[in-house]
């Protein structure tokens, strides 16, 4: 079954269905792409680098579940945007609506993502299991500290999702109908382009955010500005692309992984919407 065919059955999902496919692609991603995430917060948030794998798999429950869970909220609701855009008809979406609607499914995923990831730094940074990690940060900044980096989080998180869920696709498509790539070749140059482009658009939303997740008393970063100007004080417009390599490379097998691990997954777990 072609991809273009297999996008267009997907469309018939129920959004529980693809909230349980994009699940399954989160927790493939993490259990492959974690140590690049730790290396991309230690980086941020200047802590030395470190291979000791007991110190990489810090909060990678939390990481499993935040990968996991927040693609299949961005599948959900991209789903349901793609829905109203075309009406319930089975069709094949514009570049224009595929893009459209990753980025307002990232944007609806954000609330979520920052509570987890927050609870996923703090545990890289301290130790300690989800329970402790929480107790310590309500004990240090009260309840408000659950909103540290919402904003930043929801903009980077609709950037992110564009890229895989729209930009991916998008880009795939034309390499191999336009400029003679093979599937395989195409869904890695694609994957590839679309990482890079979907990370630097993005990666200064994720430093401001790593930094004030990573200190939730707010002593060294305050508000969004606040982390913004300190940033830019400390390290200069370079600061705000620290940890680059780490999270470009992440995205880069990230995109690929979820997006093969969806395209894969979907006939296998839902196959009566595959049938030719």
């Amino acid at each position: 079954m072609s991809g273009d065919k297999i996008a267009e059955a997907m469309q018939n999902m129920s959004p529980l269905e693809s909230t349980g496919l994009g699940i399954a692609a989160g927790v493939i991603e993490v259990a492959i792409d974690q140590p690049q995430l730790y290396w991309k917060n230690a980086k941020q948030q200047g802590l030395p680098f470190t291979m000791n794998p007991s110190l990489l798999y810090r909060g990678v429950g939390m990481s499993a579940l935040n990968m996991g869970g927040v693609t299949g909220l961005q599948f959900l609701f991209s789903g349901y945007v793609t829905k109203s855009i075309t009406g319930g008809v089975t069709r094949e979406l514009t570049p224009t609506e595929e893009i459209g609607a990753g980025f307002m499914g990232g944007v609806m995923s954000g609330p979520a993502c920052s509570l987890w990831e927050l609870i996923m730094i703090q545990q890289q940074v301290h130790g300690g299991s989800v329970l402790t990690a929480t107790s310590r940060m309500l004990k240090q900044a009260g309840p408000s500290v659950f909103a540290r980096g919402y904003i930043s989080t929801c903009a980077r998180e609709g950037l992110y999702a564009a890229g895989y869920l729209g930009i991916v696709p998008v880009v795939q498509r034309k390499l191999v109908q336009d400029y003679g790539f093979g599937k395989v070749s195409g869904a890695v140059v694609g994957s590839i382009m679309s990482g890079l482009i979907a990370a630097t658009c993005s990666h200064p939303l994720d430093t401001i955010k790593t930094c004030m997740q990573g200190d939730v008393e707010g002593k060294r970063y305050s508000t969004m500005t606040h982390t913004a100007r300190s940033i830019h004080a400390e390290y200069g417009m370079s600061g705000f692309f620290n940890g680059w390599f780490w999270r470009t490379s992440r995205m880069c097998c990230a995109v690929f992984i979820i997006s093969e691990s969806k395209r894969r997954l979907a006939p296998v777990l839902f196959p009566k919407y595959f049938s030719e």
